[in-house]
């Protein structure tokens, strides 16, 4: 269970600014340094040191094996702060099955409704 869900909006959050580019983010001030996403993927995530530890994605997924530590650091996060900005269909998909879908910035194209866990 998340400590703070967060439903969609019309405008995408604000990303902390040490993100790398691309898809993947840790939203602006939505870190409480749990050291949890980290920890599944410490080769994607890391703690900044500037800022008050504030996580962020240091690297993007290239893989199929560091998409699937992206998408599990995404599940871990207590907070909801760890994100999915992309179009992937594939990847939208996925998230949508694991229960993910107010970490997305956008929805699907085609409906996932079967997908939502009861």
């Amino acid at each position: 269970m998340k400590i703070f869900n967060k439903k969609h909006s019309k405008e995408p959050p604000v990303r902390y600014s040490e993100n790398s580019q691309g898809d993947f983010y840790v939203e602006n001030d939505a870190c409480i340094r749990c050291g949890a996403p980290e920890s599944v993927a410490p080769d994607l995530i890391d703690h900044s040191k500037a800022e008050y530890e504030h996580c962020y994605f240091k690297k993007q997924p290239e893989t199929p094996d560091e998409l699937e530590r992206a998408i599990c650091a995404m599940s871990v996060s207590c907070i909801a702060g760890l994100r999915y900005g992309g179009k992937n269909e594939q990847i939208l998909k996925r998230l949508y099955e694991e229960g993910l879908e107010n970490e997305c910035d956008h929805k699907p194209k085609s409906r996932f409704d079967f997908f939502k866990k009861s």
